[in-house]
């Protein structure tokens, strides 16, 4: 097995700094090749995806919480039958 030196760790470091400035510069590229009107539907589908999905998020963990609450405080106990 190949020993990893502090030099070869660094340029893989650098392989993929450079990897994500390339992704990085042509996201603007594209991005400043829009025209307004679609640069103003990515900025709101964007806005919306930032928001609505850690509130879905924080919502069903926070539903789960109160069911699990709920059936640690009443689940042992069975409902008796009237004859």
């Amino acid at each position: 097995m190949k020993t990893t030196t502090f030099r070869s760790f660094a340029a893989e470091l650098e392989d993929a700094a450079a990897s994500c400035l390339r992704v990085f510069r042509g996201g603007l590229r594209t991005f400043s090749a829009l025209p307004w009107p679609a640069l103003l539907l990515a900025a709101i589908l964007a806005a919306c995806a930032i928001a609505v999905i850690p509130t879905a998020l924080m919502l069903f963990a926070l539903f789960l919480a109160i069911k699990y609450a709920v059936l640690a405080i009443n689940g042992d106990k069975t409902i008796p039958l009237e004859d």
